[in-house]
């Protein structure tokens, strides 16, 4: 497929051809990057933390605790632990 040049609207926003989004299977999210001041999309999908835990094998509690931690730009040795044996007496939910 020839490039196609698309015109950034003064929000900011693209306006994809039908033609580029049926290629696609009209995705409704993407995930975007620059690397080398060049800009990638790619189509996306949202996928929430439960799944995302679930898949990982990762308990939720600890997976929030990750994220936000990253949000909060700390460092994983700022991260509580558990003693040995703590998070199984939790029990469901915490």
């Amino acid at each position: 497929m020839a490039h196609i040049t698309v015109k950034v609207t003064s929000k900011n926003q693209l306006t994809l051809p039908k033609r580029i989004m049926e290629r696609l299977d009209y995705p409704t999210h993407f995930k975007l990057g620059v690397s080398n001041g060049v800009l990638w999309l790619f189509p996306g999908r949202l996928v929430s933390l439960e799944l995302q835990a679930s898949t990982a094998g990762i308990p939720l509690d600890v997976l929030r605790l990750a994220q936000k931690m990253v949000r909060e730009g700390k460092d994983l040795e700022e991260a509580p632990v558990a003693a040995p044996g703590e998070r199984e007496a939790a029990g469901p939910g915490g």
